[in-house]
Formats: structure tokens, C-alpha cells, sequence
């Protein structure tokens, strides 16, 4: 029979194997920015301005079925990716690194409430109805390295979503245009935290 002695030791060696796996991740999505950069000078993640989100739904008159459907999957998937941005922000090791992914979190906030305010009645409905996503939320108090690992992969989830909505929309199209845009954001977003990957690995 195994004494609470073992049990302990076989938990602590299953969570260093996790810490190592997450590692590993990290330093496989750092190797990817930099074979993605020219010589050496580091890719810049692109942050697009909330104002050209906002401009977007000003210019639009009468918002279609398909633009509202488009700005309910948008609120969700960024309501997602904000709690595990928060949860990495909060568990930062360094005073600059938690102001960096604070004002990530705060260009989200300013995208939800934006696109919160373009829903209409039926729109706002739905979000209640759906709620926030099926993926669990981040646990509180993770190691940095942990939390980071999962808002990339949410982030990463939730890029590959708001593309899909990108091509089942008629190019040129106001609900094509918005969901380019959050795309944009999820994407810069991503690629910002993987540039913080790759500082801390080096």
C-alpha cells in the first residue's frame, strides 16, 4: 500500500512533469517568434486602436443579423481571453511586465464595452444565454509561467474562431470588417505575450 509519503512525492513529480511540459510550450512558441523575425530584430505585436472598432460600428446603419451575430461570438471570445489575461497579469514577476499586459487587459475592456454597446436587445439576450464559454476558468494563484501558457492557448483558440467568422463573411462586408478587426486584436494580443515568453526564456 502506498504511505502518504508516496502519494506526496508522486503528486510533486506529476506537477514538476506539468511545470516542464509548460515549459517546453513556451519555448516552443519563443523559438516560433523568432524564426518569424528578420535577422535579428524582434517582431513588434500589433495593437489595433479600439477607435477604429468603435468608428466601424458608428459607420454602420442599421446593423444586420450577421454583423449582431459577429459582435455577440466577438464579446465572448474576449470576455474569455480577458479572465486568463488577468489571471497572467495579476501573477507577473516584475512591476514593468504586470503594467505591459495591464494595458492589454484594459485595450479588451475597452473592445468588450464597445461592442456591448453596438448589441441590440436580442444581441444582449444571447450573450446571458451563453454566458461566457465552456472552457473552464483560469485557477487563481498559478505561477506565471502556467497562467501565461493558458491565456496563449485561449487566445490562440480564440483567434482561430473569430477567423473562421472572417471567412463565412461577404468580403467587404460591415460583419466581415469587424470580425478582421477583433481578429487583429486576439492576434496582437497573442503575439505580445509570446514576446514575454520569449524575455523570460532568454
Amino acid at each position: 500500500m502506498s504511505t502518504d509519503a508516496d502519494r506526496a512525492r508522486a503528486s510533486a513529480s506529476s506537477q514538476a512533469d506539468k511545470a516542464d511540459a509548460r515549459r517546453e510550450r513556451l519555448e516552443d512558441m519563443a523559438l516560433l517568434v523568432e524564426s518569424e523575425g528578420s535577422d535579428d530584430t524582434a517582431p513588434e505585436s500589433s495593437q489595433p486602436d479600439v477607435e477604429s472598432l468603435r468608428s466601424l460600428i458608428m459607420e454602420v446603419e442599421g446593423q444586420s443579423a450577421a454583423f449582431q451575430s459577429v459582435a455577440v461570438a466577438a464579446v465572448q471570445i474576449l470576455e474569455q481571453a480577458l479572465c486568463y489575461e488577468r489571471e497572467a497579469a495579476g501573477a507577473a514577476l516584475s512591476l514593468g511586465q504586470q503594467e505591459k499586459m495591464d494595458a492589454m487587459v484594459q485595450t479588451g475592456e475597452e473592445a468588450v464595452q464597445v461592442l456591448r454597446e453596438s448589441l441590440s436587445r436580442q444581441g444582449d439576450k444571447v450573450i446571458h444565454l451563453c454566458g461566457k464559454g465552456n472552457a473552464a476558468p483560469p485557477t487563481d494563484g498559478q505561477p506565471w509561467w502556467f497562467a501565461l501558457t493558458d491565456a496563449l492557448e485561449v487566445l490562440e483558440e480564440g483567434t482561430g474562431r473569430m477567423s473562421c467568422l472572417t471567412t463565412a463573411q461577404p468580403d467587404g462586408s460591415p460583419a466581415r470588417r469587424l470580425s478582421q478587426l477583433v481578429t487583429e486584436l486576439l492576434r496582437g494580443h497573442h503575439d505580445a505575450l509570446l514576446l514575454e515568453a520569449d524575455e523570460w526564456i532568454s
